[in-house]
């Protein structure tokens, strides 16, 4: 084999091997808020009542593009989601009824600070990956 042929693929090689580690990168990044999160949501708007508990303990797990909440009165519910890549997001969330839940907030390091407001009550979450 000829030096010009050991050079050519030496240089395709290294192409192809830049080419899977950025790729491998970017779809790692991709999913980086995956995981469990726990903590607490505190009515911050409303009435306190059954259907808004001043404070409720909240579960939540990410992923990929899905959100799974659950607390004292749901489980496991799952919703769109979608962040930019600096951790923040913002959904509206329509229910089966009608029912609309807007959720916005970010995640900065291992930590949830987010809002969610329902047709009765506002809540303020604080959740720290478990």
């Amino acid at each position: 084999m000829s030096r010009w042929c050991r050079e050519r693929r030496l240089v395709v090689s290294a192409i192809c091997g830049l080419i899977c580690l950025i790729g491998g990168a970017a779809l790692a990044a991709e999913y980086t808020f995956d995981g469990v999160y726990t903590g607490k949501r505190s009515l911050t708007k409303g009435t306190p009542s059954p259907t808004c508990p001043a404070e409720d303990n909240v579960s939540v797990t990410i992923t990929g593009e899905t959100l799974t909440f659950t607390n004292s009165a749901l489980k496991k519910y799952l919703m769109l989601f979608e962040p930019s890549p600096d951790g923040s997001f913002g959904q509206t969330h329509t229910e089966e009824g009608g029912a609309v839940v807007h959720y916005h907030g970010r995640i900065t390091g291992d930590a949830i600070e987010a809002d969610v407001e329902t047709p009765d009550c506002q809540y303020h979450w604080q959740l720290k990956k478990q």
